[in-house]
């Protein structure tokens, strides 16, 4: 890939892991690729670019049936821009992969561009640096790798590979690379080992097949949708059971808790009852023994008293 008119060479890094093995698979998978159709003389960047926003992870069907749907329902693009959401929809067919969330890129796009421009034109970014324009389209306009991928292959002569979901998955099912790539992985490893002259080719070789596999891809991943879906209901099933376990467990706890603390108040009543029972007998101890003091202390008096009366003589009467 070139920059421009520097004519610099811009590499994509890959991250692939164990890239120079699966560089043959894939080499070996285009080495029968027919020729690429002839570019556009006069490309209609716009439409260019609506048609990869519907291209994306849809079959070539799909994409042309959406785009002649949308070219008859609205006048232009203009209308479209301004077009409520649901009517979008409705005009792709609810059964068309994505649509909301195209409709949505669509639209935010179409007045990203009206916004900046105040017109539905990308020829600007025409004598622009190629990896200008693609941090534009990505950045500005916030199109997807794939959707800015197509504009950049089609509409300015640059080099890029658009990689979606479905070609994704397709690789993988046949593994023509490793397992744990994502889109960016493979976009930028293609583009590595896909000369800029043979871009356009290979991008329909690529899209040819992924629609091949379609079916396959569509089973593969209601077949992981299902073991997601399986997986999350046991995950949620066990986290439910320890959570039911661990409520249990509390109530045991609060339980004995419970009953330690009916233990202790009893404890604590009995021990208060046999203090005031201590306290009370010996208050009856003290009063019983202060009682008979008393008592006998008056009886001391009293035999005192008639002791000494008996004792005493009775005064002699005088004549």
């Amino acid at each position: 890939m070139r920059d421009g008119a520097e004519g610099r060479p811009i590499r994509q890094k890959s991250a692939m892991k164990n890239s120079d093995v699966y560089a043959r698979k894939v080499k070996r998978l285009l080495s029968g690729r027919g020729k690429p159709r002839p570019p556009e003389e006069a490309p209609d960047h716009v439409r260019i670019m609506i048609r990869g926003i519907l291209e994306e992870d849809a079959t070539g069907k799909q994409a042309k049936a959406a785009l002649e749907a949308l070219e008859q329902e609205f006048v232009d693009f203009n209308e479209l821009r301004v077009s409520p959401i649901k009517d979008i929809v409705e005009c792709l067919g609810r059964g068309f992969p994505g649509a909301r969330a195209k409709a949505e890129s669509m639209t935010r796009a179409l007045n990203a561009l009206f916004e900046f421009r105040n017109a539905l034109s990308l020829e600007y970014l025409a004598k622009k640096p190629k990896r200008e324009v693609r941090a534009t389209l990505r950045e500005k306009f916030g199109l997807s790798p794939y959707a800015e991928s197509v504009l950049t292959l089609y509409g300015f002569g640059g080099h890029a590979i658009p990689v979606d979901r479905l070609l994704l998955e397709a690789l993988k099912l046949d593994k023509l690379i490793h397992p744990d790539s994502d889109i960016r992985d493979l976009q930028g490893f293609l583009e590595r080992i896909i000369l800029s002259k043979n871009a356009v080719a290979a991008h329909e070789s690529l899209r040819a097949y992924a629609w091949k596999s379609a079916g396959r891809v569509a089973r593969e991943l209601a077949r992981r949708e299902r073991k997601a879906q399986a997986e999350a209901a046991k995950a949620e099933a066990e986290a439910r059971a320890k959570a039911e376990a661990e409520r249990a467990a509390q109530a045991r706890k609060a339980e004995k808790a419970a009953v330690k603390a009916t233990r202790r108040a009893r404890a604590v009543r009995r021990k208060k009852k046999t203090a005031a029972g201590t306290a009370a007998r010996t208050k009856r101890t003290r009063t019983t023994g202060t009682t008979r003091k008393t008592r006998k202390t008056r009886k001391t008096r009293k035999t005192t008293k008639t002791t000494a009366t008996r004792r005493s003589p009775r005064p002699r009467s005088r004549k």
